[in-house]
């Protein structure tokens, strides 16, 4: 058993390696109330990291069925890719799950979307937060909250936020989610949406996904999503429930709600009992869409011509590396 108390902190190591890692084979590892920070890595011209992570529940390419009598156990886990004032902290998967049977319960993945600001920086957008450094483009990266290979594997409450590929990806059978909550970043361009990264990406058989919602939010460029969620079984209600979509703010869009990998904009609407939420653009939401794309431009403009932005532009390249915070978090 490993619990922190008090909300204790990991900070990643910065040679790529997991905070903690269980070995495979290793039965009723139980882990609990941690928030986990990542740490700028220190990448080599040869030898970089092949996957960052700051859990590793066994280990990648081996078979570990783990065991249901005596699973692993994940409760209250946090995880934070930024906050702080360091933007060049990173990894690639937040939590990797090789093993099977193991639970989770409360789980946060947070890929930063604001940090705090140096204590002669302006903000860089002023006109959403005067507080808090908005994260753009090449800041604070993080490619996946998620990643689960092994089978049997369960999740009670989900949150994942703002990485910059798939948010997540469960590649194991029989797997179960219940309650998954999702913001897709807002720094990224179209080439999220050309590349088809989701907001829950499943490849294994015998899933079910209750409870899911993802929600957009692409605030520096118009982008459209083809789908929220992918799921090989993504219109049977009985194993995709109560899945939806939300557009919070600013342009783009998520297309559809769930997609087969195929299947995007027509096929099935309704089954026999249950409504299977699908966008199917209507001329007037077009226009509308239009109508957010060329309001959202005229508000990068202004920004791109606000005081605060222009001299955050200027000073940066003679403000040096910033000082990093081992403390202090931007509020989430």
């Amino acid at each position: 058993v490993l619990l922190g108390i008090g909300m204790a902190t990991l900070a990643a190591p910065p040679n790529g390696e997991p905070c903690i890692r269980v070995a495979t084979g290793t039965e009723g590892v139980r882990i609990g109330g941690i928030m986990f920070a990542a740490s700028k890595i220190n990448k080599g011209l040869f030898f970089s990291p092949k996957t960052t992570a700051f859990i590793e529940f066994g280990k990648e390419g081996v078979t570990d069925p783990g065991n249901p009598s005596n699973p692993g156990v994940l409760t209250d886990i946090f995880c934070r890719v930024g906050g702080d004032l360091d933007r060049e902290v990173s990894t690639d998967v937040m939590v990797r799950i090789h093993q099977g049977n193991v639970i989770g319960d409360n789980l946060w993945l947070w890929r930063a979307d604001h940090v705090e600001l140096a204590a002669d920086e302006s903000p860089n957008f002023p006109d959403m937060n005067l507080d808090y450094h908005q994260v753009v483009m090449g800041e604070c990266p993080g490619k996946t909250g998620l990643e689960v290979n092994g089978d049997n594997v369960v999740i009670h409450g989900l949150a994942v936020e703002h990485t910059q590929e798939d948010q997540v990806v469960w590649n194991g059978n029989d797997g179960q989610v219940y309650f998954y909550q999702c913001e897709l970043p807002y720094d990224v361009d179209q080439n999220f949406g050309a590349k088809n990264f989701v907001g829950f990406r499943v490849n294994g058989e015998n899933h079910l996904l209750g409870g899911a919602g993802v929600y957009s939010n692409f605030r520096d460029y118009n982008v459209l999503v083809k789908t929220g969620i992918v799921h090989p079984k993504a219109f049977d209600s009985k194993v995709v429930i109560n899945p939806f979509i939300v557009h919070l703010n600013n342009g783009g869009r998520i297309m559809t709600v769930v997609s087969d990998g195929s299947t995007y904009g027509g096929g099935p609407v309704y089954d026999a009992d249950h409504m299977i939420c699908k966008y199917n653009p209507k001329a007037e939401d077009e226009k509308m869409h239009e109508s957010e794309k060329e309001e959202m431009e005229e508000n990068t403009m202004v920004r791109q011509t606000s005081w605060g932005w222009i001299s955050e532009k200027l000073a940066s390249p003679f403000r040096g590396s910033r000082p990093t915070s081992p403390t202090g978090v931007a509020s989430q």
